[in-house]
């Protein structure tokens, strides 16, 4: 044998008697010669639901670094069990994938009890004792004295209503004080050396009233783009009244509205995520303005972290005054970042208004609060929708479908985006068609529509076609939704994902800010609180279920290879239920109690009950429960919509 052959063997010979006399040097033994390195996590004696394609069971699961590097069998798993391996027998428990939120996007406000106001930057107009405009301009004149606001800063203020839903003697008289009564010329009064924007009672996107001061710092910058493109309220006298609509209400958002700062809401945010990685949620994705991924970035750096955001970049839409050719500079974008923090798209944060607003081609009943503003919805796709019936001035251009246009031309993703209505969900689909006829197929490829609140059935083949992805709310419609389009549209348009999945279609989980486990069982039971099913032949199976909320969820987000399965190679992101998810009661899914959820490799939530029952307190995991967490919310979140 070669002198080579010999010092080989005899390399492998002190390797493995050091590994018999200093067990604690195995790992940098193996290491050295070749092979596997110990894994620093193994949960075994599980049931292991991997949401694979073929939705495999195993028994364990091994993670090392911030990886998993084995799964299968206890016995195979237990071999990378080296001297400083944490092993925890699950007894039998159920651990499934991180679960994914595709459409969330939390201003981390509601956990602000204690901030100021001008901390949060947004002031609260009362509304519960108003009963005339005057009492609602008393409430603001009465905050810049007590704040001691200088003159010139921008105030923005949250009126504390709801016009989404059905509308009541109450709704009614708020929103003629609102829409009637208040405009840019009553604001000033109370206001007269201040510009302020304050919310409409719907998202801040769809609706904002500002006052003269701010209208003419408005129209000095974007006048003409918004006379061409935006959507604004005029007076009998043709004036514009300070009511501002989708893209009018863009620049407002994305310039000049006051926004808090990072170190304001990286606490807030850590919160957010401490409240969902308790139920097992370990990635969230929605729209994103630059200063709430700043908070973001922060807590990444400071290595509090500890869910996944993928976000659509917000900023650019409406501020891009010509499409066509500005767009141009986001080529590339999407995609970029970390596997913690990246973009997912850019694009709109929505198409149309929602509930009573949703942009529609059925009859409706008029139950809705501000039907008599929106008989058809706010349709902004649409060419001839000008905005709120018998308010809106003339536009001529139809920015939302040459942003669509230019992004399809630029290979520019579109998805974050909020639609509610048949009518939008049919003309997006439409445009996207287009988009490939001219742009060919790859320019809309992941492309995606989220909410699914009303579906028009009849378009979904189309859609599996061209590969557009749908992002849905557990929405089941409801005895509200029969009220206002009759029960045979309640029992076919809202979610229809049993249809979207026979059709091949991605279809990802909407967790509603922390109630994944309740839309899970919604969409495999179909019913509403009173135990009444709706589209029964929409129900889910609990695989298809569990698979809309990790693996489609991870394809959404543009991970599929990364994460979304417990599979050899991924991200170790990875949860332990108290309940077997496949038999227990499907009325109590919606109860379930994640006992330990492990992100990025790192255990970074345990259930008391279990961190007692193993005497398991990892460095930096929360211990606690869900209720507690959430317990830790105030009424009053604010913010930009």
């Amino acid at each position: 044998m070669s002198r080579k052959g010999l010092a080989a063997r005899f390399a492998a010979h002190m390797v493995r008697l050091v590994c018999l006399t200093v067990l604690g040097s195995c790992w940098l033994a193996a290491q050295q010669s070749g092979q596997q390195s110990p894994a620093d996590l193994i949960l075994n004696n599980g049931k292991i639901l991997t949401v694979d394609r073929n939705f495999s069971i195993a028994q364990a699961v091994a993670v090392t670094g911030n990886k998993i590097t084995e799964v299968g069998k206890d016995a195979d798993v237990m071999k990378r069990a080296g001297p400083n391996t944490l092993v925890i027998d699950l007894k039998g428990r159920t651990v499934i994938p991180g679960l994914m939120d595709t459409h969330l996007h939390y201003t981390g406000l509601d956990y602000g009890g204690k901030l100021s106001e001008p901390e949060k930057a947004v002031y609260q107009v009362d509304w519960r004792g108003v009963q005339s405009k005057e009492d609602v301009l008393n409430q603001i004149s009465g905050i810049i004295q007590k704040y001691q606001i200088k003159p010139g800063v921008w105030i923005h203020f949250n009126n504390e209503l709801g016009f989404s839903a059905e509308g009541t003697e109450s709704t009614k008289r708020q929103a003629d004080i609102l829409f009637n009564q208040l405009n840019r010329w009553e604001l000033d009064k109370a206001a007269p050396k201040n510009p302020i924007v304050m919310s409409e009672g719907i998202p801040e996107y769809n609706g904002l009233l500002i006052n003269g001061v701010a209208m003419d710092i408005l129209w000095k910058e974007f006048g003409n783009f918004i006379k061409q493109n935006g959507r604004y309220w005029v007076d009998s006298s043709g004036r514009p009244d300070g009511h501002l609509e989708s893209v009018a209400t863009r620049p407002v958002m994305m310039k000049f509205e006051p926004q808090p700062t990072a170190e304001t809401l990286a606490p807030l945010f850590r919160m957010t995520q401490e409240d969902l990685v308790s139920i097992g949620q370990t990635t969230d994705s929605g729209r994103y303005p630059i200063y709430r991924v700043a908070a973001l970035k922060l807590l990444e750096s400071r290595g509090q972290l500890i869910e996944r955001t993928a976000y659509g970049l917000e900023d650019d839409f409406g501020m891009i005054t010509n499409p066509a050719t500005g767009l141009k500079q986001r080529q590339g974008a999407v995609g970029s970042g970390t596997d913690k923090i990246w973009i997912t798209s850019v694009a709109p944060s929505s198409v149309d208004g929602t509930g009573s607003r949703a942009c529609t081609n059925q009859t409706k009943s008029g139950s809705g609060a501000i039907d008599n503003l929106y008989p058809v919805g706010q349709c902004y796709q649409d060419q001839e929708y000008r905005g709120a019936a018998g308010h809106a001035a003339a536009i001529k251009g139809n920015y939302y479908h040459d942003w669509i246009m230019a992004s399809a031309q630029y290979g520019i993703r579109f998805a974050n985006t909020h639609m509610s209505g048949d009518r939008s969900v049919n003309q997006f689909i439409k445009m996207v068609g287009d988009a490939q006829a001219k742009y060919g197929p790859a320019s809309t490829k992941y492309w995606g529509s989220d909410h699914c609140n009303m579906v028009n059935p009849a378009d979904l083949p189309q859609a599996a076609k061209l590969g557009v992805m749908f992002s849905c709310q557990a929405n089941i419609g409801g005895a509200a939704f029969a009220r206002e389009y009759g029960d045979k549209l309640a029992n076919t348009f809202p979610s229809p994902v049993k249809t979207m999945m026979n059709l091949g279609i991605n279809v990802s989980l909407e967790g509603e800010g922390g109630r994944a486990w309740a839309g899970i069982e919604r969409l495999i039971t179909r019913k509403d609180a009173e135990g009444r099913v709706w589209a029964p032949q929409e129900r889910l199976t609990r695989q298809e279920a569990l698979t809309m909320a990790t693996r489609n969820g991870a394809n959404y987000v543009l991970k599929g290879d990364k994460l979304g399965t417990l599979e050899a190679g991924k991200l170790a992101d990875i949860v332990v239920l108290d309940q077997d998810y496949l038999t227990m009661p499907e009325e109590q899914i919606h109860a379930m109690q994640p006992q330990l959820t492990v992100f990025d490799g790192k255990i970074v939530f345990v259930h008391t009950a279990f961190a007692q029952e193993y005497n398991l307190r990892p460095e930096g995991a929360v211990i606690s429960t869900n209720k507690e967490l959430v317990s830790r919310r105030n009424a009053r979140g604010g913010g930009g919509g």
